[in-house]
């Protein structure tokens, strides 16, 4: 028979410690764990450290194999893990983290230790999740990304620079070239052709007595003349003589006249004085781009008028070439090559190598307008 009246109950909750904390079965050293900083002490993994294990116990003088347990790790078990009388915890593997692993206990009434026992737990991650590891990671990205584009600007740049080079050659070769056709074609064609018409006319001053000898005579005195015509306009084309006996601007506004009257095209012109503006070989290519630009009118447009605009700016020389023709799609042309020389591709270059650039405004029925601007002084090497 029992009194439950006689009966005592236990209220002092046991004193929970933590007696041994072991990181791959190798026990932390004791003096991590005094009871002093138990509650708040640190326990470090490093990376490639897996096993933990956990050893705790509570103090109890009365059937102290009945005390009950409870334990959780914060940040990673969402509730306690009740494991009765069990005074051990095993965790295989943690992430990189920081968590607090806590242990409470029961005596043999059911009376809780709520406050418990504690140990902060940290996992250091491997070195390629850290922090500052990453950062390194991004940034040797965004070098490399930025090594990678200078190099692909550089060689665009040098591939540029042999296109403007070649370029640049082709059209000295050209000049040469047409130098010396120029001169050639007037040493010796243009004498020839001077000659028969010097014996032509000396066969129709002594027309003898054949009637159609004289009628082949005349007819080689005209063919004569025409072929000298001919000479000097393929000579005036190949080489402009102008530019060393009127200057730059005299020379262009005698040619734009000379198109306009032989193309029958009313010509409006403003042309400023830019002589000495540019140097001898430059003068040379303002003089084709602007040779080409009318050209250009008088090939493609249909154009009854033409309007002819040069004139000194900050930013160098502006020459514009406006005509009212039938115009075109700019796209439609970009990147082709029309007949009769270089065309709107042969401007561009020229202007290109002078450290210019040509802008091409046109619509279908609206005309076309070029504008070239052309910086002064000697073109950038």
């Amino acid at each position: 028979m029992i009194d439950p009246e006689t009966v005592s109950i236990n209220k002092i909750p046991p004193p929970v410690l933590i007696e041994e904390v072991l990181i791959d079965r190798v026990s932390v050293a004791n003096d991590e764990l005094q009871p002093a900083i138990a509650h708040r002490s640190e326990i470090t993994l490093a990376p490639g450290q897996n096993n933990l294990e956990i050893n705790y116990t509570a103090l109890s003088f009365v059937n102290s194999e009945q005390l009950k347990f409870k334990y959780k790790l914060e940040d990673l078990d969402a509730d306690w893990n009740e494991v009765g009388t069990r005074r051990t915890a095993y965790y295989s593997y943690l992430p990189p983290g920081e968590y607090v692993f806590r242990v409470i206990a029961a005596n043999r009434d059911g009376v809780w230790n709520e406050e418990g026992a504690s140990v902060k737990v940290r996992v250091n991650p491997p070195f390629y999740r850290t922090w500052w590891f990453l950062l390194l990671l991004f940034l040797t990205v965004i070098i490399l990304i930025a090594f990678v584009y200078y190099l692909r600007v550089r060689q665009l740049k040098l591939k540029a620079a042999q296109h403007e080079e070649f370029s640049r050659q082709l059209i000295a070769s050209q000049e040469l070239e047409r130098g010396r056709i120029a001169a050639e074609m007037h040493d010796g064609l243009g004498q020839s052709l001077a000659i028969i018409k010097n014996r032509a006319m000396i066969s129709l001053s002594k027309p003898y007595d054949q009637h159609e000898t004289l009628e082949q005579l005349k007819e080689i005195a005209e063919a004569s003349t025409e072929a000298i015509d001919e000479v000097h306009e393929i000579i005036y084309d190949l080489r402009p003589i102008h530019l060393d006996r009127l200057g730059l601007t005299g020379a262009i506004e005698d040619m734009a006249e000379r198109i306009a009257e032989i193309n029958d095209l009313k010509l409006s012109k403003d042309v400023a004085d830019i002589d000495n503006v540019f140097s001898k070989q430059s003068e040379n290519s303002v003089y084709r781009i602007v040779q080409e630009s009318l050209n250009n009118v008088v090939k493609h447009s249909k154009a009854t008028a033409i309007e002819l605009t040069v004139k000194q700016e900050r930013a160098g020389v502006r020459i514009v070439v406006k005509d009212n023709g039938e115009g075109f799609e700019p796209d439609q042309v970009k990147g082709s090559r029309r007949k009769g020389g270089f065309g709107l591709i042969g401007m561009s270059e020229r202007a290109k190598l002078l450290g210019g650039q040509t802008i091409i405004e046109s619509a279908k029925g609206a005309g076309t307008k070029v504008s070239i601007i052309l910086p002064t002084g000697r073109p950038k090497d």
